[in-house]
This record gives C-alpha cells, structure tokens and sequence, in this order.
C-alpha cells in the first residue's frame, strides 16, 4: 500500500452512531420503500443511498427539501465517537488530510460539522450537491478535488456496500469495526484493514508510511496492509 496523504470520513458510522429511524423514514416516505426495522443507522443511511442513486436527479425541490430535513434531523440525534477529536488533531500534526466525503445534504454535513466543532480540523468538505449525486459520486469528487492517486487515499468504511463502492474506485478501504461479528463478515469482503477505535488510525497510517518506505528501499513488492485477523 502507498503512503496514505488524505483519510475520507464519511459521517454515518465512521464519525458517529446515527440512528436508522430519519433514514428508514426518507426511504418509506419519498421512495416507497417498506422500512427495515432490523438495520443500524449505517445500514439504513446506505439502504436510502442505493435507492436515491438513480433517482437523484428526478427528486423534485419539495422532495429533497424534505430528504433534507430528515437528515437534519438525524444528525441532532448523532452521537460523535469519543476519539474523533483527538484522531483528526492527530492527523493534522502527521500531516495527512482530513475530509468529510458525504451523500448527505451540504446543510446536513455543515451542521454535523458545527454541532461538534470539527472545522478547524478537516481540510475539505463534499456533500452530494458538489458531487451532484449519492454513494461514488462524493468520493469520485473527492479524487478530483484532491488531485491524489486512489492509491494513496483512504476512505472509512462500515458496510458492504460502502467497501464494494471504495474498491471499484481503487480506494483504500479501512473497516470501521462498530460490531465485532459483523466486523468478522465484512472482513470477507477484502477492505485494506480494519480498526476497531479512531485511535487507533494515525498508528495505522505510521505503519503504512514505513512499509512503503521499507519496501522502496529494498525494492521489494509491498504487501497488503492488514491490522486485524478476519480469522
């Protein structure tokens, strides 16, 4: 794996706990869509994302007014994992980027952003309407802004599909460990590694950044970076 120069957050499930309630909602409500009493908040979010992708253009003014307003809603329920703070402070200091790469609403993002002062710690920010779409949309965004290999990208991610999307664009998929059997699954599904606290990143991105170094002076073939046994 190259060295890593930008970390992309996506909200839900990889900077904190969101219910699935506004997300089951949006669904039922403006894609008919029968709500999944079973799904965790991240679930729900990118349940909602893969039927909002080939309508996105379609939504009327009032309908995404609406979206809109479930995911401001969402977001006033969030609950910030502890060690954000102090992992993107970090990230800073190594000097890796910070962005938050969303489908959600830039009104969405920008509150979850003031409602737990993360400005002065994050490089950029994608919502949908920057990308102009949902799911691949922000990040293939994020590839363009950052004007970065994907190779020397990671994006955080928490469910199937959210690993399934990083790997078609050659992201590095870093596995948000909420559930540890879930975990266990997903780690079937070839992301990059997976963390099980926030912590625990910027020692990853040290890791990786000496690997490669190691690798490029003795001209050896890099291995894959792993931090956990999905055995």
């Amino acid at each position: 794996m190259d060295t890593i120069k930008a970390v992309l957050f996506e909200p839900v499930g990889c900077l904190a706990e969101f219910r699935a309630d506004e997300f089951n909602k949006a669904s039922a409500e403006l894609l008919a869509a029968a709500p999944d009493p079973s799904a965790s908040g991240s679930q729900a979010y990118w349940r909602l994302l893969s039927l909002l992708a080939p309508r996105y253009g379609a939504l009327s003014k009032a309908e995404s007014e609406r979206l809109q307003g479930f995911e401001l809603e969402a977001c006033e329920h969030a609950d910030l994992y502890p060690d954000v703070g102090a992992c993107l402070e970090e990230l800073k200091q190594i000097g890796v980027a910070a962005y938050i790469v969303s489908s959600m609403s830039r009104a969405a993002v920008a509150r979850f952003i003031e409602q737990f002062s993360l400005a002065d710690m994050l490089t950029g920010v994608i919502a949908r309407e920057d990308a102009q779409g949902v799911a691949d949309a922000p990040l293939r965004r994020a590839i363009a802004e950052t004007k970065l290999d994907p190779a020397r990208l990671m994006v955080l991610v928490e469910t199937a599909e959210a690993i399934a999307v990083a790997n078609s664009l050659r992201l590095n998929a870093m596995l948000m460990i909420n559930d540890y059997d879930e975990g266990r699954l997903l780690a079937e599904r070839s992301p990059a590694g997976g963390l099980v606290s926030l912590a625990e990143l910027p020692d990853a991105l040290r890791l990786i950044e000496q690997r490669a170094g190691l690798a490029t002076q003795a001209r050896l073939p890099q291995q894959p970076f792993e931090l956990f046994d999905p055995t």
